[in-house]
């Protein structure tokens, strides 16, 4: 696969978020053929009137510390509700949707996928592995690339379909192809596309498991949630604490040194499942969980901000995505592999039963398995060659 080639090509970016948008705004003003896909029962709520116009607006301050941005009206080539017609004859696919609809997404991209296709998945999210234990499932031979990175490259909010106001750009972020061995082209052909004109860092992982347990939502979103939820719900309901309804943030109003302990421990717990793995993950220092930003911040850290993250509203409700994404996502599958290799976890668990508990849902239940992700029946050092080498065994 050559990087040239496959960015010459239209790029099809798939989903109807903020983040979706956003990607096929800032190809098309940079001169890129962009397919936007959106499943068709979703369509007419996310994208709205862009169907129509196929146009989106890209605004905000993006900030970032090489003052980098990007601003215009999109003329988007092909919005659609047709996957074929967003992924026949394309290079880079990018999938930039929440983790709970992978599956949904995948199960209409495999049949029309091509030989030669790059497919990166923003946040991962362990949605490598799932898409290639599902082609793996189909029994469909078809030579493509496949790898995804430990966060989304914007903090966007949509003020209505095709408006958006992008408030800041990644810093710094990792990634990983499925197979490892795939890592280095696949970070060569994505280095260098428009999303990271902003960026400062970009590195591969140690893997896609540590570029996955490296992604900062559920250690710093559960928590922060789970432990806030009645200022929250009551804020919603009875506007206290002076915050409009629709505005309570958990950045500006649920941060604190106890929080700040939970979320250290959540991630301190993240560290000896990758340690037992013998996989490498982000580092960070203890003192970095107390201040606002908590660990977002430090992916998302911009010039003299201190605190740049309240602007991001949410939770809004306990059917929120930091709710129902992260634990049965996140969580779930941190503690399922700490299971399979024998680590214990017991606040993760715990939250994973209090978040079940406060949502009315079983997440360990609904949450992602390891069947799911294609190695239930793999061992540690046989989880660790398959993702390392492609290797599974026979």
């Amino acid at each position: 696969m050559d990087g040239n080639e496959i960015l010459k090509k239209p790029v099809a970016i798939l989903g109807g978020g903020a983040c979706a948008q956003t990607f096929a705004a800032e190809f098309t003003l940079s001169g890129h053929n962009v397919r936007l896909y959106e499943l068709p029962e979703l369509a007419m709520e996310s994208l709205g009137d862009v169907l129509k116009t196929h146009e989106i607006e890209l605004g905000g301050k993006q900030l970032n510390f090489k003052w980098f941005r990007r601003t215009g009206v999109a003329k988007v080539d092909v919005v659609t509700t047709e996957i074929t017609e967003a992924l026949k004859g394309a290079g880079l696919v990018i999938v930039a949707i929440p983790a709970k609809g992978h599956k949904a997404f995948f199960e209409k991209m495999i049949p029309c996928l091509e030989d030669n296709q790059v497919i990166s998945i923003f946040p991962d999210n362990f949605g490598s592995l799932i898409l290639k234990n599902m082609v793996r499932e189909k029994r469909i031979n078809i030579n493509v690339m496949i790898g995804g990175w430990s966060s989304m490259p914007y903090g966007v909010r949509i003020i209505e379909p095709g408006k958006l106001d992008c408030i800041i750009r990644i810093r710094n972020l990792l990634c990983d192809a499925l197979p490892s061995k795939d890592g280095d082209k696949f970070f060569e052909i994505l280095k260098g596309i428009p999303a990271f004109d902003g960026a400062v860092e970009l590195k591969r992982g140690d893997t896609i498991i540590g570029v996955d347990l490296s992604n900062p939502n559920p250690a710093v979103h559960i928590p922060g949630s789970i432990l806030n939820v009645g200022a929250m719900e009551v804020s919603e309901m009875e506007g206290i604490l002076g915050i409009p309804s629709g505005k309570y943030s958990m950045y500006k109003y649920g941060m604190s040194p106890a929080v700040s302990r939970v979320q250290l421990a959540f991630y301190q717990e993240e560290r000896r499942i990758a340690d037992a793995m013998g996989i490498k993950i982000i580092e960070h220092r203890e003192d970095q969980f107390f201040w606002k930003g908590s660990i977002m911040g430090i992916e998302y850290w911009v010039p003299f901000a201190d605190v740049v993250l309240p602007p991001i509203v949410g939770p809004d409700s306990v059917e929120h995505r930091y709710f129902t994404e992260d634990i049965p996502v996140g969580a779930v599958v941190r503690y399922r592999l700490a299971q399979k290799i024998g680590v214990e976890v017991p606040i993760i668990e715990s939250l994973i039963r209090i978040g079940s508990i406060t949502c009315k849902r079983d997440f360990l239940k609904e949450g992602i398995s390891l069947k799911e992700l294609g190695i239930e029946e793999l061992n540690k050092e046989q989880i660790v060659r398959y993702v390392r080498e492609g290797v599974r065994p026979s």
